[in-house]
C-alpha cells in the first residue's frame, strides 16, 4: 500500500495519501487544517494532478437561479418614504392636540378674576328656602352691595361680567348663604329651553336659605371647581401627549405611542379640537405599527 504525499491547494500544508491496492484513479483527500477537499488523480502509483473542489463549489453557488425575484430598490424606498409620511402625520396630530391641551391648561390656570373688556351677563339668582320661595333677599357681590331686580318665584337678576365672585344672599330670619362662583366668557343671550331661568351653573344659581342665625357656606359651582383642579391635570396630559409625539417619530414604543395619542384626547386642547385630532392619531397608529421597533411580527 504505497503513500503518495502532496501539498493542499489551498493552505499549502503537506499532506499524504495511502493507496489502498488501487494504482490509478481519482481520489479526494480532505485537509486536517482548512478543510478543503482536493481531488488527487494518480497514475501508476503517481501524482498526476491536484486540484481544489471549493472552487468548482463556489462557481456553483454564485449561479442565481432564473426564476429568482430581483430586488426592487426603488419601490423598497418608495414604501419606506410612504411609511415615513404617516409617521409624520400621525406625529404631528398627536403634537398639536398636546400643544392646543398646554395652551388651554395655561389659559385656565392664569385665568383672570375677572374679564372687564367683556359685556354684562345677565346672571338668575333662585333664592328660597324649604318650603317657599323668598321674596325679601339682599344680595352682595364680593361684600359689596349691587343692583338687583325681583321678577317673582324667588328670582332674582343681577348683571356681571364674566369671572370669579363671591355672592352672599341674606333675607330676615334666615341664615345668609355664601357661594364663589366663576362666569364663564359666553354669550349675553345664553339660554337653554326657557330663558327666563337660565342654565344652572352658568349664568342661574340657586340658593337655598335655612331659617336661624349665621352663615351657610354653599358649594363651588362646576366652572370654579374646574378652574381649581383642571388645569393642572390638562397641563399633566399635554407632557405626555408631547412625550408620545417624540415616541412615534422615532418610532420606540407602539404601546407608549397609544399612550400618548390617549392622554393628547384627555388634555382637551381648545376643547374639541384637541380630542379630535388626538383620535386621529389613535385611528392612524395601526397603519404605521410594523415600523415600531418595539413591535413584533408573529
Amino acid at each position: 500500500m504505497p503513500s503518495l504525499e502532496f501539498i493542499c491547494p489551498n493552505c499549502n500544508k503537506k499532506d499524504k495519501i495511502t493507496l489502498m491496492g488501487e494504482s490509478q484513479g481519482i481520489f479526494e483527500k480532505k485537509c486536517v487544517d482548512c478543510r478543503t477537499v482536493s481531488e488527487l488523480k494518480i497514475e501508476n502509483n503517481a501524482l498526476i494532478d491536484i486540484k481544489s473542489k471549493i472552487k468548482k463549489r463556489n462557481e456553483i453557488a454564485k449561479k442565481v437561479p432564473a426564476d429568482y425575484k430581483k430586488y426592487d430598490f426603488e419601490k423598497d424606498k418608495e414604501i419606506k418614504q410612504k411609511d415615513h409620511f404617516w409617521v409624520k402625520v400621525v406625529t404631528f396630530l398627536i403634537l398639536t392636540a398636546s400643544v392646543m391641551g398646554l395652551v388651554t391648561g395655561g389659559s385656565l390656570y392664569f385665568a383672570p378674576e375677572q374679564f372687564s373688556d367683556s359685556e354684562d351677563i345677565k346672571i338668575f339668582l333662585i333664592v328660597q328656602n324649604g318650603t317657599s320661595y323668598v321674596d325679601n333677599a339682599k344680595i352682595l357681590v364680593d361684600n359689596q352691595e349691587i343692583n338687583q331686580t325681583y321678577s317673582g318665584n324667588g328670582t332674582y337678576h343681577i348683571f356681571l361680567k364674566p369671572g370669579k365672585y363671591n355672592i352672599k344672599v341674606s333675607a330676615e330670619k334666615h341664615k345668609s348663604s355664601t357661594m364663589n362662583v366663576y362666569i364663564p366668557p359666553q354669550d349675553s343671550e345664553i339660554s337653554l329651553v326657557d330663558y327666563s331661568s337660565g342654565l344652572e351653573g352658568i349664568n342661574s344659581f340657586r340658593f337655598e336659605l335655612e331659617m336661624g342665625e349665621g352663615n351657610v357656606n354653599l358649594d363651588e359651582n362646576t366652572y370654579l371647581k374646574m378652574l381649581n383642579w383642571c388645569p393642572t391635570l390638562i397641563i399633566l396630559f399635554s407632557l405626555i401627549g408631547v412625550w408620545g409625539a417624540w415616541i412615534t417619530y422615532t418610532l420606540q414604543s407602539y404601546k407608549n405611542a397609544q399612550i400618548g395619542a390617549f392622554f393628547s384626547i384627555m388634555a382637551m386642547g381648545f376643547l374639541i379640537i384637541g380630542p379630535v385630532l388626538g383620535i386621529a392619531a389613535l385611528v392612524l397608529l395601526p397603519k404605521i405599527k410594523k415600523n415600531f421597533t418595539g413591535h413584533f411580527k408573529k
